[in-house]
């Protein structure tokens, strides 16, 4: 005997033999429309966001998030960054910059892959006259004509955690500049005010206006994408430094300056000024000075040239023996090195000064191969064994003087950086390792860039490391190549053997 078919309920068979269903269908889904209509529209009206993480490097202080909301202007936010670069903070990145575009809809935010869409990039760095050997990793803000360039390499804090079992340092990131920066950029693109850094001609320096190989101007682009406005300062015409001068540069002087120049400068110094002095191999046998200056400054500049095994090409060192140091702690941290062609020793003397608590550091040295050159026949330097020094020979000092309580002075603490090497911020040498990162590492850190905006710093970060044999590593890999694929396929011919059976 068959089995009857179990039928169908009669409304059912109705409803779906009727115009009924397609008319309750029709019903239905249109309920369904007009409900996701008004949870949109309710939702544009009364947002709500609820926040799944507590990373505070990608949250908006209330100071940040007051004044972009404040903000009537437009501003375009371009990300310049290579997908397969692991070593950047990209999603940490795109995490602040989405909480600036929730905070005001006016910031336009588009990431650009310079490798893959060079002609877009190109187009954009020509729209915005960017220097054509910016860095690749570096976030553009832009509002009407101007810009203002923020370097990937400068948005992490590192600190020293120990060496290594190859003697190198290890470095930890600590902190996440990015609201610093970015708002720092934002604001200076609306309120259009930059600190003047004042070059000193005269007596051989670079030019910051030439083009040519051994000239400054792509120092000057660097800078004014950083909101520093570049003049020359002839000393001896003007008679003092400016009061609006935030910084001084001496780029590479040959020549002698006059008593009455020097003084000028130790006036400014003891004010509490900035200055960034770098020494050209071209004045080798010439006392311009300087010298004897920085010397009551406990800095010591070694009338040589220095060499080491350690070579980028030719005579050009290649300097990855960085010191821990504000200046230095980013280049150390992405261990990019630095391309230094025939520097001078620039040494720290050890010996206190009246009336200043000194703190001066060395920044970078060669390696313990390295010969100090103070001879010069025939073209080329050598080494005098009785008075030049071997071994690790320092190359660029910073120093921060800050007035004793004894000395009763009431004005902020001065601060140099010394190089013993001009011609690697030169047109020719600026694209070089990390020599443009380190120019403008050492005029933020001259010009006290993380203060200016009160109450926002570098936010906290946890660095979580793992550390696996190279043999467990490999056993890992073929367990996740294969082991967890084969057990997904066991569970499925499992689930139906027992479906067939």
């Amino acid at each position: 005997m068959k089995t009857s078919q179990r039928s169908l309920n009669p409304s059912h068979q109705r409803l779906r033999s009727g115009t009924v269903f397609w008319v309750d269908f029709a019903l239905a889904a249109l309920a369904m429309v007009m409900i996701v209509l008004c949870l949109n529209y309710i939702a544009a009206k009364h947002p709500w966001r609820m926040l799944w993480h507590r990373d505070p490097a990608v949250m908006l202080s209330p100071f940040t998030e007051n004044w972009v909301r404040s903000l009537t202007n437009d501003i375009r936010v371009v990300v310049f960054h290579d997908p397969d670069e692991k070593d950047t903070p990209h999603a940490r990145i795109m995490g602040l910059l989405n909480e600036y575009r929730h905070a005001n809809q006016g910031i336009r935010l588009e990431v650009v892959d310079y490798l893959r869409q060079r002609g877009k990039a190109q187009r954009i760095r020509q729209q915005y006259r960017m220097d054509t050997e910016q860095e690749a990793e570096c976030l553009l803000f832009a509002m009407g004509n101007r810009h203002r360039v923020v370097s990937v390499k400068e948005l992490t804090d590192y600190t020293t955690t120990h060496a290594a079992a190859d003697g190198q340092l290890r470095m930890q990131a600590v902190g996440f500049k990015g609201e610093m920066l970015f708002t720092s950029a934002m604001m200076n693109l609306v309120e259009a005010r930059a600190s003047v850094v004042y070059f000193t001609q005269g007596h051989g320096e670079h030019d910051i206006e030439s083009q040519d190989l051994d000239g400054y101007a792509s120092v000057k682009q660097a800078l004014s994408e950083r909101n520093m406005e570049v003049r020359r300062l002839i000393l001896r015409e003007e008679g003092k430094v400016p009061e609006d001068a935030a910084a001084i540069v001496v780029a590479g002087a040959r020549m002698e300056w006059t008593p009455e120049e020097i003084n000028l400068l130790e006036q400014y110094i003891r004010k509490g000024g900035r200055a960034l002095i770098a020494f050209n191999f071209k004045s080798f046998g010439v006392l311009t000075g300087l010298e004897a200056w920085l010397s009551s400054w406990r800095i010591r500049v070694g009338q040589n040239v220095v060499d080491d095994v350690t070579k980028y090409s030719g005579s050009e060192l290649l300097v990855g023996k960085l010191v821990p140091h504000p200046v230095m702690n980013p280049l150390l941290g992405t261990r990019t090195p630095l391309v230094l062609p025939l520097p001078r020793s620039i040494s720290p003397i050890n010996r206190p000064l009246e009336d200043y608590d000194l703190d001066v550091t060395s920044l970078a040295q060669t390696t313990t191969n390295g010969v100090a050159k103070s001879g010069f026949a025939n073209g080329t330097f050598f080494h005098n064994p009785r008075i030049d020094a071997r071994g690790s020979i320092p190359l660029m000092t910073a120093l921060q003087a800050s007035p004793s309580e004894k000395s009763g002075l009431n004005q902020p603490a001065s601060r140099m950086v010394v190089l013993g090497d001009s011609q690697f911020c030169s047109n020719i040498h600026l694209r070089k390792g990390g020599n443009r990162d380190f120019v403008s590492l050492a005029m933020n850190w001259l010009l006290e860039r993380d203060t200016l905006l009160g109450g926002i710093g570098p936010r906290p970060l946890t660095e979580f490391r793992m550390d696996i044999p190279k043999a467990s590593l490999k056993w890992l890999q073929w367990v996740m190549l294969c082991a967890v694929p084969l057990a997904v396929f066991g569970c499925g011919f499992l689930v139906w053997l027992k479906r067939r059976y």
